[in-house]
């Protein structure tokens, strides 16, 4: 029978070719760290020991080291366990990497691969080396023909050393990072690409995060956390209550509160839970500002794609940009594909998207525009008794300005009467809909004044109107006593041409100065 041959190229399949961004191997080999934790916590290994992730980037050597104080590695172990190719033992309904490839991830981005292990009451550690330039020369050259087992034999070197027979780690280290992948070694983007992506702890700064624990708490989930340092600093999620504006990073919206969701299957199983923050959807989050941005997918509490996986499932793609929040999958068949961008194809994958498409599609796509709708509303009224305000109190140039405003009003009124019925529709509505009265409140407390005398029937405007139509004519120059008729009358063209040329602002500057000029 001929001898099956793998060849080397599934090496770089499994490598470079399996991940766009190269910032993704830090989650790789931050979930099987993690999944050490989970294995040395339900043995009840190490019990009174804070365990732990802790990750070193020396920029300057161009180095990377990814340290736990798990469980480690038997010497007899090494072998199966890191050199062995799709051949894990994990058990992928428990264990977040389960494919036995992660690990190979690093040698697309160093020039020297290593794994340092000692496992508690061996009085040895066990260096295996990976020389990942070697490996990248042998599958660029074309004449080479050995096989991906071929190789791997020539890369892999092993070193056992002394070591303190109660230590228990394991190390992954990447030595002399490529220059194309410089961004490895940027200690920001890789403190911000773990707080999204790694199962880390809500900041303790985030208005929401007790209310989450305690939904959380309430219904037994279990949403795995870990302590995890890059360069000593304890990294979170990094939510915030507010949201800023791009450019000037001005505070617009804020969130309020938080909602929650359950999705079950056709049998009542749990699918996945979901929390969504209630702002005042005033406009879709700008990113560059608010990188929270977007509700995303989570298993095992690691991220699932990105920022924008889910907006598919948005009636209009824009949608997911409203919100902020996460929906943790818990179903078992929920199993994350190879790259971790989405689930694997499978029945219990077609509920949950079809659960999820309902959701986003009938409740959350009508909230923001239920939302816009009501700030509308809001706005007009404000902007009419604004007006209004304007015409009962200011002094007008000439009749044409007066009788103008006049007719901006009589535009205005049908309009706000059509705004204060929709406020008082989506009021009705607000009564069994909690997130619709927390965004109605939200605009009643921000167009409060000056116009409350506005807000509750169409019939108060009218009375308005009459009030406006019997006022006394007063005019700016009037309060010019010291200039006569036809003085007053050649100021009047000046203010009017004044009016027409500039900007309101400048105008009326410059229409004051004068004014107050002319008093004298």
């Amino acid at each position: 029978m001929t001898k099956i041959k793998i060849g080397k190229n599934v090496i770089e399949n499994l490598t470079t070719g399996m991940y766009e961004d190269s910032k993704i191997i830090y989650r790789e080999y931050i979930q099987n760290a993690a999944d050490q934790i989970d294995k040395a916590k339900k043995s009840g290994l190490f019990v009174g020991e804070d365990l732990y992730i802790e990750i070193q980037i020396d920029d300057k050597k161009r180095n990377i080291s990814i340290y736990d104080n798990a469980t480690g590695i038997k010497t007899s172990d090494i072998v199966k366990k890191l050199a062995d190719i799709a051949d894990s033992d994990k058990n992928k309904t428990e264990d977040k990497g389960f494919r036995g490839i992660g690990r190979l991830g690093g040698l697309a981005y160093c020039d020297k691969l290593r794994f340092i292990t000692s496992y508690k009451g061996e009085d040895k550690k066990t260096i295996m080396t990976w020389d990942a330039k070697r490996c990248r020369e042998l599958i660029d050259d074309s004449s080479v023909k050995k096989s991906a087992e071929e190789i791997l034999e020539e890369i892999i070197s092993y070193e056992t050393l002394k070591h303190d027979k109660n230590d228990h780690f394991f190390t992954v280290e990447m030595l002399n990072i490529r220059s194309e992948n410089s961004e490895l070694l940027d200690e920001n983007k890789v403190c911000q690409y773990i707080a999204w992506n790694a199962p880390v702890p809500y900041n303790i700064d985030f208005l929401f995060t007790s209310k989450i624990k305690d939904y959380i708490n309430s219904r037994g989930y279990k949403v795995d956390e870990y302590q995890i340092l890059v360069n000593g600093d304890d990294i979170h999620k990094r939510y915030k209550d507010k949201l800023y504006e791009s450019q000037t990073y001005k505070m617009y919206d804020q969130l309020y509160d938080v909602e929650f969701k359950e999705l079950h299957n056709s049998k009542g199983e749990l699918l996945a839970w979901i929390w969504f923050g209630v702002s005042g959807f005033k406009k879709n989050i700008p990113s560059s500002s608010n990188e929270m941005k977007g509700i995303r997918l989570r298993k095992e509490n690691i991220q699932i794609g990105d920022e924008i996986t889910l907006d598919k499932f948005f009636k209009e793609t824009r949608g997911n940009g409203y919100y902020v929040g996460e929906v943790h999958a818990i179903h078992n068949d929920l199993v994350p594909n190879a790259r971790r961008d989405y689930f694997n194809e499978n029945n219990t994958r077609v509920e949950f998207d079809t659960e999820l498409e309902y959701f986003f599609k009938n409740t959350l796509h009508y909230v923001y525009h239920d939302a816009n709708k009501i700030k509308n509303s809001f706005k007009k009224i404000q902007t009419y008794g604004e007006k209004t305000k304007e015409f009962d109190t200011k002094p007008f140039i000439n009749k044409d300005e007066k009788t103008k405003l006049q007719e901006e009003l009589d535009k205005m009124a049908e309009d706000v009467k059509k705004a204060q019925k929709e406020i008082k529709r989506y009021k009705e509505k607000a009564e069994s809909n909690n997130v619709l009265k927390r965004v109605m409140s939200v605009y009643e407390k921000e167009y409060a004044n000056p116009i409350d005398y506005l807000r509750e029937t169409a019939k108060e405007i009218d009375i308005l109107e009459t009030e406006k139509k019997d006022k006394k004519e007063i005019y700016i120059t009037s309060e010019l006593s010291k200039l006569n008729k036809g003085e007053r009358k050649i100021v009047e063209k000046i203010y009017t041409v004044i009016k027409a040329m500039l900007d309101p602002k400048t105008s009326g500057e410059l229409i004051n100065k004068i004014q107050s000029e002319l008093k004298k």
